[in-house]
């Protein structure tokens, strides 16, 4: 294959040619002066995603042919493992974390719980960023936002496709790659301790620098 001009290398997940760049410029442009404000002593600003391991690995790697585009796979998971729900604030100087973790898929109603007890723990406004996910947006979560906004708590919804705006993307990134070992995969359970660990460190043993 190398003969004929390919090379094995890593295929991208990405979904980036289908976002709108005006929306997406827009929201940065809009997240930027949320951090301002927050930086001033204003609403907290909160990023929030959900976050897939598992000991089933993807298959991220194909040949291709040199110099042309990565080649483009369907944005997809596969079942088992952990979910874990997050609420990120990494504009605060501990960079607080509060996380959810269960076995398999989350859904809607597991959302609004965890949404529900966060908000009911505010002490000051804060602005919660997260992407359009089918859980994010179902009729018992719309359900809800009259009475979150009620306990200072607002929803701001990222335009689709735009995981970049997305802060606790970061976060995942390096819990995946650098701070969930290879050997704590070993077993479900060792996965599913190390998680744990891992999350209860951020902001203390754990921290993302931002340029």
């Amino acid at each position: 294959m190398r003969r004929w001009g390919y090379a094995w290398k890593r295929c991208r997940r990405s979904l980036r040619a289908q976002r709108d760049p005006d929306a997406f410029a827009a929201c940065q442009q809009h997240l930027r002066a949320l951090h301002r404000t927050e930086a001033a002593g204003g609403a907290a600003v909160v990023y929030l995603d959900e976050c897939h391991f598992s000991r089933q690995a993807p298959v991220p790697y194909a040949w291709q042919r040199r110099g042309q585009p990565p080649v483009e796979l369907p944005a997809v998971r596969g079942g088992g493992g952990y979910s874990v729900l997050g609420f990120w604030q990494p504009g605060a100087p501990s960079q607080p974390l509060d996380a959810y973790v269960r076995t398999g898929a989350l859904t809607a109603d597991l959302f609004v719980l965890a949404v529900n007890e966060f908000a009911g723990q505010l002490a000051a406004p804060a602005v919660l960023v997260l992407d359009n996910a089918s859980i994010h947006t179902a009729h018992l979560v719309r359900e809800r936002h009259a009475a979150w906004a009620a306990a200072g708590l607002t929803l701001l919804f990222l335009p689709p496709y735009s995981p970049e705006l997305n802060k606790i993307e970061m976060l995942w990134h390096r819990c995946k790659h650098y701070w969930v070992r290879p050997e704590d995969y070993h077993t479900d359970l060792t996965l599913l301790e190390r998680i744990e660990h891992v999350l209860m460190e951020v902001g203390q043993k754990y921290t993302v620098t931002f340029a």
